[in-house]
């Protein structure tokens, strides 16, 4: 939308300022107004033009060039954030991680490594850290040196170390999508990103689907699903997914179609799952053991420890890319609840994790006291933040050198991230000129970056919208805010602001 098609709705609110000023200000001994300026103009008209009926908005926008405010509507309402959450997290992990930061996986023996006829008579530690990286094959490599060394057989026990959560998900995380990998728990014990992959296919008409388990991982899932060829009238056809205990889960219900489903199943009990992988492990290098398998919150370490082993993860810039450019809700979590034990320097549940958050954020000057936090990764819907305290989160970002790096991680319109192949934002003019951190959720559709305008300048803005039904979403031929920011490219460049001087005062 270009400046003239809206010069018409700036009219109108111009005349009103100036008849408002006027007679408010008539008996005052020397009264001005300093009217809106033109970008300030620009961006009311817009808003009074596109601005839904049926959800909420709220809107920033920060000229960073000259460091002032150019627009705020509800800018400091409380409205659920989602995914644009992690930006908070990403400038409190920068901070208290740093660029060089690596979660670590270690191997030890109780002392230095050697075997009698291929018996190792040692203990064995694994050490886990909350790495959200970690796979099960970088758990393979690391044990295969026991192999290496001619280890046949333990003949001590072999100690899982970490911290046992009971409380695995966020307060206020959806219930339907604690069995899906979006959502998948938060532990010490983190391999493959507690996420099992498996695939539905048809057998027959109204026969019991089958159901396969990639890369035979130690999870056992009933299933009763059925696929049928076409939806019965006025019955929805829809699978469920229900957990057990000791990661055992049921899939009923039925799938209209043919074409097989990919699955994507969150193990619920991170720490029998990775007890069950490391066994698994140690058969396939067929090294047995006359011990039991503990698990420790700490690794007690004796004067001869020994290091065999250690599986680095790539350093925290590469983890905040992967968390901002795919909104990747688990290396959220993993990070927020690093940064805050190391801000505490001690072992943390989601609670105190988020009161170490808000802690953390008042170091910038960013105040969330009224604020609701419930998580890092903006998936609970007990968060609520307004689109100032985003902004600040921006500004911070953008202005200080120790934290600019973090830009570079926004997800870029038709290029990377969550933008690349969203709608209106892979082509011009949009397509490269911006670069924002998304958050999207049933009734939530927000977003929060920067742009480059058409007038040469670079503008920090937060979107938040609340409300949005699906079915108003399905009906849009454009997402709100791809015509808002297609819009706010045309922002003229600011002159002097205008005065309008009270007749009367002379």
């Amino acid at each position: 939308m270009r400046l003239a098609k809206i010069n018409r709705f700036i009219l109108p609110y111009l005349l009103f300022v100036t008849v408002y000023s006027t007679v408010n200000l008539a008996h005052s001994e020397e009264s001005s107004i300093q009217l809106p300026s033109e970008d300030q103009q620009h961006v009311m008209a817009l808003m009074d033009f596109i601005t839904p009926k049926q959800s909420l908005v709220a809107l920033s926008v920060w000229d960073l060039n000259d460091n002032r405010s150019v627009y705020q509507q509800n800018a400091y309402a409380l409205m659920n954030p989602a995914s644009i959450q992690k930006l908070l997290t990403a400038l409190i992990s920068a901070k208290q991680l740093g660029q060089s930061f690596h979660y670590q996986t270690s191997l030890y023996t109780d002392k230095p490594l050697s075997t009698v006829s291929g018996t190792l008579n040692d203990n064995v530690y694994i050490e886990f850290s909350g790495d959200p990286t970690l796979k099960q094959s970088d758990l393979t490599d690391l044990i295969n040196n026991l192999s290496k060394a001619g280890v046949k057989k333990i003949d001590g026990n072999i100690h899982i170390i970490g911290h046992h959560q009971d409380q695995l998900q966020a307060p206020g995380w959806v219930w339907d999508d604690l069995g899906i990998c979006y959502a998948a728990p938060l532990s010490s014990f983190i391999i493959d990103k507690n996420c099992v992959f498996a695939r539905l296919s048809a057998n027959g008409v109204n026969n019991t689907a089958t159901l396969k388990v990639m890369g035979k991982r130690p999870i056992f899932v009933e299933n009763e699903a059925v696929y049928t060829q076409t939806k019965q009238k006025g019955v929805p056809c829809d699978l469920q997914l229900s957990r057990k205990d000791s990661n055992h889960f049921t899939i009923k219900g039925c799938y209209s179609g043919a074409k097989s489903l990919p699955l994507a199943i969150a193990v619920s009990e991170p720490q029998g799952y990775a007890v069950n992988v490391v066994k698994s492990i140690f058969k396939k290098h067929n090294i047995s053991f006359n011990g039991q398998i503990i698990v420790q919150a700490e690794l007690q370490r004796p004067q001869a420890f020994t290091l065999i082993a250690r599986h680095l993860s790539a350093p925290l810039i590469e983890l905040i890319d992967e968390m901002l450019l795919k909104s990747d809700n688990l290396m959220a979590e993993a990070l927020l609840r690093t940064s805050a034990e190391k801000y505490v320097n001690q072992p943390l549940n989601f609670n105190q994790t988020t009161k170490a958050f808000v802690a953390m954020l008042q170091e910038f000057g960013i105040d969330l006291t009224t604020a609701n936090v419930a998580d890092g990764s903006g998936l609970s819907r007990y968060n609520l933040l307004a689109a100032e305290h985003v902004m600040s989160v921006l500004k911070v970002i953008a202005t200080d050198p120790n934290y600019h790096y973090l830009l570079d991680s926004l997800p870029v319109a038709g290029k990377s991230g969550t933008l690349r192949y969203k709608r209106y934002f892979n082509k011009p003019p949009l397509k490269n000129k911006v670069m924002a951190k998304t958050g999207s959720m049933l009734g939530v559709a927000n977003l929060a970056g920067q742009f480059i305008a058409s007038n040469g300048k670079t503008y920090l803005f937060v979107l938040i919208e609340n409300g949005l039904s699906p079915q108003i979403k399905r009906k849009q031929k454009a997402p709100f805010s791809a015509v808002l920011l297609q819009g706010l490219m045309d922002m003229p460049l600011v002159k002097q602001p205008q005065v309008l001087i009270d007749p009367l005062s002379e």
